[in-house]
């Protein structure tokens, strides 16, 4: 038996299964593609962290509340901008080439949107991710950590009240148990229940399904973040045109050539991202048509400064330096995801989530840019070190205050496949994308979410009927469950805050200041708890 069974290899995976093994832990990784393939190699922008003055931990912290529309755990997110200067300084240590002022050793920093000033790191101009994962990915194989490629957890084994391992699918489409003293999911979020994603193929929400299926109290699901200026270009996923491009002066106009964003915002082009969303949706809705433009003309040396997007601009037939470039926004980020406490322990004894795949408070109604990352590598490391301690059990601090004693009932009853009776299984998950895409995206109202919450309960259904021995039907399965747990709460939530924006309540409503929490049929609202408040104040 392992330590350690850490599902999914992105950037919260890979730390953690880091920290763990070089404190002698025996761990063991399973990811269902290739270790160097997840959605961390996606991310442009870089990772925000207050490395020097004038930036402080302080003043990060009051950018993340105010983008995380009064939902952010102040205690959580405070531990995270206080760690996360030294977690990118191991990542400096562990060899991640940040990029360099000129002529300078301190890292380059950029303005994001959201950002009161410049304290975003990056590598390759907008190719953080890939960096970063490149650097975890070498330490790791360089580590004592086991590494099982094309390995698909299906479901977590529960001895009682804990965890004590998953099941799995293997490449060959054989079956193993593999039992561990601690699982931790961190396998990333659920894009792909959206046709239009950035997100790669493999962002199914498993990590999510299994826990709403092990009984763990998930929440904040229904924030899901869409990007704004996704390339407009008929690829899956679809490019990320990174906001770092706006941060050095690009412009969103309409298709009329209007410098829209002046209106809507003090922050203009750089507003946080659920507010340039709405704006473009509004936009396109008013000229009827089915993009924008973004206007980057004015950026010197662009194709070395942004070699990552310069390459998807070329492809479609683009020149960013002469012209507008096609953007709407697309699916991008799960704020919601498995309720942790401050190191990531969730409702159920053994199992921790860290990453897009848990709700440790960070991020709140609307995650400010570049704070996935490090999410990522803050709580990765702190489930190592409480697991190190001797700790087994959530504790009612951060996101997990008032959850750990609310009335949430028990697993959530789900389809998942059995029958192996056959059928469509990318048609079906198809449709699930169609169906999110039509009645709960940027803008959402009761009828579209009851219409959307009827048509996935028929389709889960036919889902029931695929093959249980299929990746591709798990992934379905995964993906219908995490869609109706998202719609089943953007339903309960009558407010609009953040990026879950409901045009027949558009309005934020105080009495609404909470978690909608899923772990049963309906989800159970937990108010928010004592030592936090809408504007992020401290209770004393």
């Amino acid at each position: 038996m392992h330590d350690l069974l850490v599902l999914g290899s992105g950037v919260a995976g890979l730390t953690t299964a880091l920290h763990a093994s070089r404190r002698g832990f025996s761990v063991i990784v399973l990811t269902k593609g290739e270790l160097s393939h997840s959605a961390t190699r996606y991310a442009q922008g870089g990772v925000a962290a207050a490395l020097a003055a004038p930036d402080a931990p302080d003043l990060h912290l009051a950018d993340t509340l105010t983008a995380g529309a009064g939902l952010c755990d102040v205690e959580a997110t405070r531990v995270m901008v206080t760690e996360g200067p030294d977690r990118v300084r191991e990542l400096a240590a562990l060899g991640a080439r940040f990029d360099a002022e000129p002529g300078a050793s301190a890292p380059a920093l950029a303005r994001e949107g959201g950002h009161s000033l410049a304290r975003v790191v990056h590598a390759g101009g907008d190719a953080t991710g890939a960096e970063i994962e490149r650097a975890l990915v070498d330490a790791v194989r360089a580590s004592t950590v086991e590494v099982r490629e094309g390995w698909f957890a299906t479901d977590l084994i529960i001895d009682g009240v804990r965890v004590t391992g998953a099941r799995a699918l293997g490449p060959g489409g054989e079956t193993a148990t593999v039992p561990a003293r601690h699982v931790v999911l961190a396998t990333g979020g659920a894009g792909q229940c959206f046709a239009v994603t950035t997100n790669p193929t493999l962002s199914t929400g498993d990590g999510i399904a299994l826990a709403l299926r092990a009984g763990a109290a998930c929440a904040d699901v229904e924030f899901v973040q869409f990007h704004p200026t996704a390339l407009h270009h008929l690829v899956t996923p679809r490019p990320l045109i990174s906001e770092a491009l706006r941060g050095e002066g690009a412009v969103l106009r309409s298709t009329a050539g209007d410098a829209f964003m002046a209106g809507e915002h003090p922050l203009a082009d750089l507003a946080p991202r659920d507010i340039v969303s709405r704006a473009i949706f509004r936009t396109m809705g008013a000229t009827g048509a089915d993009h924008v433009w973004l206007d980057a003309t004015m950026i010197d040396d662009f194709p070395r400064r942004f070699p990552t997007i310069w390459s998807a601009c070329t492809a479609a037939g683009l020149d960013p330096r002469r012209d507008w470039i096609p953007v709407a926004p697309a699916a991008h980020y799960t704020s919601g995801g498995a309720v942790t406490d401050l190191d990531g322990a969730t409702t159920v004894a053994g199992l921790w989530a860290c990453g897009e795949t848990a709700c440790s408070g960070v991020h709140g109604a609307n995650r400010l840019a570049s704070n996935s990352l490090l999410d990522g590598l803050v709580f990765g490391r702190r489930v190592v070190e409480a697991i190190a301690a001797g700790k087994d059990a959530a504790e009612p601090t951060g996101a997990m205050a008032g959850v750990l004693g609310a009335v949430v009932g028990g697993p959530t009853p789900v389809s998942v496949v059995t029958t192996g009776t056959g059928g469509d299984a990318a048609g079906l998950r198809a449709e699930v994308q169609r169906i999110m895409g039509s009645g709960c995206g940027v803008l959402r109202d009761g009828a579209t979410l009851q219409a959307t919450a009827t048509a996935l309960t028929a389709l889960a259904a036919g889902i029931a009927r695929l093959p249980a021995d299929d990746v591709a039907a798990r992934e379905v399965d995964n993906l219908c469950l995490v869609a109706r747990t998202i719609v089943s709460a953007a339903l309960a939530r009558t407010e609009s805050r953040g990026a879950h924006w409901r045009t027949d309540h558009p309005a934020p409503v105080d009495a609404l200041l909470g978690r909608f929490v899923a772990a049963g049929d309906d989800p159970v609202f937990v108010p928010l708890p004592a030592h936090s408040t809408s504007s992020g104040e401290v209770r004393r």
